[in-house]
């Protein structure tokens, strides 16, 4: 392992978490070795400096508070953080999130006059929306299909 190995990834998780894969692909845009690169990564693992969980968790909540779905940032973490499937899942059995608060939030922020406007092509609107924000329906079809009075 070198030492400019382990300076660039103490650098690195200095200013935020970092997922295996993302340290991964760093070094290997610098030029480093596969060798040591997979030292590198095992002492950071050894002192607990990297750990996926703590990232995956640490990602979950920040998205979340962004008006993100877990859908979405379940994608994300997979296909851009290299995290699997399997620890998104029990992390996200670990987390306090509700997801149909945050939906909730992002519904109102994104559509402040929706008692005003409550028709099918608006309705249609805000479906596609937070879908593609990743929410699942279970978590906001309750507010759109029906206006609930505590939604102002």
């Amino acid at each position: 392992m070198s030492s400019l190995g382990l300076t660039y990834v103490m650098r690195l998780l200095a200013r935020r978490e970092y997922s295996e894969f993302e340290i991964r692909c760093k070094m290997q845009e610098k030029g480093f070795s596969e060798t040591e690169i997979s030292q590198t990564i095992e002492y950071c693992h050894q002192k607990n400096w990297q750990n996926d969980r703590r990232f995956t968790e640490s990602y979950l909540y920040s998205r979340s508070q962004k008006g993100y779905g877990v859908n979405r940032i379940r994608q994300e973490l997979y296909h851009l953080k290299g995290i699997s499937f399997e620890l998104f899942e029990e992390v996200l059995a670990e987390v306090d999130i509700n997801w149909s608060e945050v939906a909730l939030s992002v519904l109102r922020k994104k559509f402040p006059n929706y008692a005003a406007m409550c028709d099918g092509k608006t309705r249609q609107k805000i479906w596609h929306y937070m879908l593609s924000h990743g929410f699942i329906s279970d978590d906001f079809s309750d507010y759109v299909n029906q206006y609930p009075p505590d939604f102002i």
